[in-house]
């Protein structure tokens, strides 16, 4: 049989005993600057491969409403970190809920990024709605510290500056930072009061150094509550001639314009939370029509509302004694605060009477713990 006619590239696959380039040797140079152009900038990309940050203490705390993590974290990479604040960046993720809301029963996504050029804070929508009262979101508030200085964060949405839109952060191999993440629960009724509960990815860049770690937060650590008192009377609306605890009372004056009243300031409550109010009362003989006591709750929110529903009333009839009063109420479900006024009843506007309040207080009542 004849041999098959060679094809006409068949004389590449020969063996050949020597090999000459027919290529132009600047082409050659070129790709040998291209060749070591790419193997340093393989060596760089190896060389800025994310450095891990090690959690040294890390603490979970619930505030109000809210949450905040701080940490202590290790440098352990070779090389110095020097991160501009557009290089510093949170992001923090989690399908979010409360039971005791009816909206949040359901988990919903919460996803929140800051970086340096955001101003070190960062909100999203949790509920998104037109009516401002059903609304919900969360904010995310970044704070760094170098070392271990307590009270002068390097970076902060409190106290945004030029300087620390624009000053680099420098960590040394081996030096530790403290980092504080702040969740706040941004709802009119709700957010002061009732936590978002779930785990938490939190993923922290700083320039090339990394913090990844998931954070439990499904449970409340305690019920969340008003901080805050009646402040003390006026000096000229006290009387130190009468009193149960020294040195002096409320005193209201029917013959006194604008003293036959008082009314103590606004004061914050949390939303269907049984209460008790208690204070003691003397009114002097002669006084006519005694005194009454009221309570006046409202929903301070995108509006002020007035709710009259809630509102309660008593009359005070004991004369010529101290007389203690306790009584225990429900706050109204959307209650955001209340006013407690003491008046003398004077319906026929004869202007006689005298009447000393003391020892007022208004204080949750919270159940008993579980257990033996």
């Amino acid at each position: 049989m004849a041999p098959l006619p060679p094809t006409p590239n068949s004389h590449r696959h020969r063996p050949s005993t020597s090999y000459r380039s027919t290529w132009p040797s600047a082409l050659l140079t070129t790709i040998a600057m291209v060749a070591t152009s790419c193997l340093s900038a393989r060596a760089v990309g190896h060389e800025s491969e994310p450095v891990p940050l090690v959690i040294v203490e890390r603490s979970i705390i619930q505030d109000q409403g809210g949450w905040q993590v701080d940490y202590r974290l290790r440098h352990e990479g070779p090389t110095e970190i020097n991160a501009a604040p557009a290089e510093i960046q949170a992001k923090v993720e989690g399908w979010v809920s409360n039971s005791r809301i009816a909206n949040h029963a359901v988990p919903r996504m919460s996803s929140l990024s800051v970086s340096g050029q955001a101003g070190w804070s960062g909100s999203g929508d949790v509920i998104t709605s037109a009516d401002e009262n059903q609304r919900c979101r969360e904010r995310l508030v970044l704070q760094i510290w170098a070392g271990n200085e307590p009270d002068s964060p390097l970076f902060t949405a409190a106290k945004p500056s030029a300087e620390s839109s624009e000053r680099p952060l420098s960590i040394a191999p081996g030096a530790v930072i403290r980092v504080r993440l702040r969740l706040e629960h941004l709802h009119s009724l709700y957010g002061d009061y009732d936590p978002l509960l779930s785990q938490r990815t939190v993923e922290l860049h700083l320039g090339s150094a990394v913090l990844r770690d998931l954070v439990p937060m499904e449970r409340e650590q305690y019920l969340a509550l008003p901080k805050s008192t009646w402040p003390s009377p006026p000096e000229d609306r006290l009387d130190t001639r009468h009193f149960i605890s020294a040195p002096d009372s409320l005193h209201l004056e029917a013959h006194v314009t604008g003293n036959e009243a008082y009314k103590f300031a606004d004061r914050p409550v949390r939303y269907g939370t049984k209460m008790r109010l208690k204070y003691w009362y003397l009114i002097a003989s002669g006084t006519e029509g005694g005194c009454r006591v009221r309570i006046t709750q409202y929903k301070e929110t995108s509006t002020f509302k007035i709710l009259y529903e809630a509102a309660q009333e008593e009359r005070l009839t004991k004369v010529g004694r101290w007389t203690k009063v306790e009584r225990t109420f429900q706050t109204d479900r959307e209650a955001t605060s209340l006013a407690l006024e003491f008046r003398i009843n004077d319906p026929n506007d004869t202007r006689i009477g005298e009447v000393w309040i003391d020892d007022v207080s208004l204080e949750p009542v919270l159940a008993s713990p579980a257990g033996p």
